[in-house]
């Protein structure tokens, strides 16, 4: 929206503290960088039982802010721990929480793809090719039934991307065809048509509550008579009406000569080598929140996935206020945990044990003290990661340009929140340029702080936007 629109779900916290990138922050009377607060505060011995997963996400969170000179050095300092013997026996007798966390498959997929696109961003094109196929030995780690179908261990599309680009740039070109080609591919999974008639289902309740709440904000912020709680400007988000089945056009605001000299939404021309050869531009755009861990078993010592929804139909990108067309999504961190097989002879050991505890709790003389036996599953997972990935690949003209995007919700409604500008990103005359994108809830409201406290007075509910 190009006027301000209140904040009726801030994202206060951690993910707007750090908005600002890399501008160093006043700690007392030194200026110093957030990134290197928090880098400063990750265990340093190896044996750590945090120490692979801390480096991930803090790497991850210094990409997304454009860090890479910082991220690159912890995420290899974890890629060199997954191969390392620890000793886990506390974690075989007590709680998994205790094991030295080597993450699940996807997360170490996603590590090796992360180091992969920062070496192939380098320009260490062998370098990338090897981290990338770590990438893709990763997933194929998932299936270890024999029931299993073999698609479920060779579907991780976004590796197959980067590793195609990256052979392109080794001038193998039947590898990158190959790999282009897996990248597009889609793997069937039985759940996943209920799972969208679910989230259509959910839009319509979550479209009927947020209009609900935009008539409150509007009432409650747009009333002159309330001189302490008016702001003047604001839009009425309950009055946007957008969906993706309307024509897609430029925005009013489009620059005077269009800088997009090729650009396709369509799979079978996106991931061709000829397409990908002749764009400048590569986005990578996460979106959602990863599979989240929850306990249960009758003592806590099995661990499920649950699924965070993703509830899109549509990214759309615009250039210059030109539209681009749609980014095409790439990768689903859900589908990769719901296709990851069990460990049976890990499960059997935790079942054993909530077992064991259930029935000492409910003995004589022993039941209180075995009630101070932890046998917990682990719920440690990484965090930052997003639900899906999603792919921008163009030929834009050099310079810097404003690359805007919009999302739109299974249903096809406009989700005018998480609306997300970039300003000024440089395309080179020579080569290309590649980003990572992290949409943020409230991403194009820039509000200032009086008027956060204003919103907050009136009983604003921090976060709650993330419903969407």
């Amino acid at each position: 929206m190009k006027a301000r629109c209140l904040a009726a779900g801030l994202v206060l916290g951690a993910a707007v503290a750090l908005a600002a990138g890399c501008v160093p922050q006043k700690a007392g009377t030194a200026w110093v960088n957030p990134l290197a607060t928090m880098e400063a505060a990750l265990p340093q011995d190896p044996k750590d039982n945090n120490y692979i997963l801390r480096r991930m996400e803090f790497g991850h969170l210094a990409m997304t802010l454009g860090s890479n000179v910082r991220a690159k050095p912890r995420l290899q300092e974890a890629f060199e721990q997954l191969g390392a013997e620890r000793d886990n026996t506390a974690a075989a007798l007590t709680t998994e929480q205790l094991k030295y966390y080597k993450g699940e498959t996807y997360e170490r997929a996603m590590l090796g793809c992360y180091l992969g696109m920062l070496e192939y961003e380098a320009g260490q094109y062998n370098n990338a090719r090897i981290f990338l196929s770590r990438a893709l030995s990763a997933d194929g780690a998932a299936v270890v039934n024999k029931n299993t179908p073999a698609s479920y261990g060779d579907d991780f599309g976004l590796a197959y991307f980067w590793i195609g680009k990256t052979f392109a740039k080794m001038n193998d070109a039947d590898q990158c065809a190959i790999a282009l080609r897996k990248a597009a591919a889609k793997t069937d999974r039985k759940d996943a048509a209920k799972e969208v008639q679910q989230d259509q289902k959910a839009c319509e309740e979550l479209l009927k509550r947020r209009q609900e709440g935009e008539q409150w904000v509007w009432r409650t912020f747009h009333d002159a008579a309330n001189k302490d709680l008016f702001t003047d400007g604001i839009t009425n988000l309950a009055e946007v009406k957008a969906t993706c089945a309307a024509p897609p056009a430029n925005l009013p605001e489009a620059s005077k000569d269009n800088p997009i000299l090729r650009v396709t939404d369509k799979p079978e021309e996106f991931f061709t080598p000829a397409y990908q050869a002749d764009t400048n531009l590569t986005c990578m755009i996460e979106i959602g929140r990863c599979p989240l861990k929850y306990l249960t078993g009758i003592e806590g010592e099995r661990t499920e996935f649950m699924r965070c929804p993703v509830r899109l139909s549509a990214l759309r990108v615009y250039v210059d206020g030109h539209y681009a067309g749609t980014a095409i999504e790439v990768l689903d961190l859900w589908h990769q945990a719901a296709t990851q097989d069990r460990i049976a002879e890990k499960d059997a050991a935790q079942a054993a044990k909530g077992v064991a505890k259930y029935i000492l709790r409910n003995m004589p003389y022993v039941g209180n003290a075995a009630g101070y036996w932890n046998v917990s599953g682990d719920v440690r997972h990484w965090t930052s990661l997003p639900g899906r990935a999603y792919l921008f690949a163009a030929k834009l003209t050099p310079g810097p340009h404003t690359i805007r995007l919009e999302m739109y919700d299974t249903a096809g409604n406009l989700l005018p929140r998480l609306t997300n500008t970039y300003y000024g990103m440089p395309v080179p005359a020579a080569g290309e340029a590649c980003y990572v994108l992290k949409p943020w809830v409230e991403g194009d409201n820039k509000l200032p702080e009086e008027t956060i406290k204003k919103a907050l007075t009136a009983g604003t509910q921090p976060g709650y936007m993330w419903n969407y």
